[in-house]
């Protein structure tokens, strides 16, 4: 998992739908829908926390092995850089 200190990117809108979200990249106009996880995971990017922290925060809210959780935590921000929707912070 990286340690990078990452928030979203200002090119980036959010919004709640459902369990999860949506999010638009305004300069690429792509669209992205978040699971109930990975919105979390992105309220708590701009809340300005940084992965470690996040991985504790998920961790006393939801119910999963740490092993899991650390994979997906990855995949989730991977995803999201890769994407362009978070910038180093």
């Amino acid at each position: 998992m990286t340690t990078d200190v990452v928030k979203p990117s200002p090119q980036v809108i959010c919004r709640p739908l459902g369990d999860g979200g949506v999010l638009v990249h305004l300069e690429t106009n792509q669209i992205y829908e978040l699971n109930t996880t990975g919105y979390r995971i992105w309220e708590l990017l701009g809340a300005g926390l940084d992965p470690a922290a996040i991985r504790e925060q998920l961790h006393q809210e939801f119910s999963v092995d740490g092993d899991r959780l650390d994979r997906e935590l990855t995949d989730v921000l991977d995803g999201l850089a890769a994407a362009q929707l978070i910038i180093p912070g």
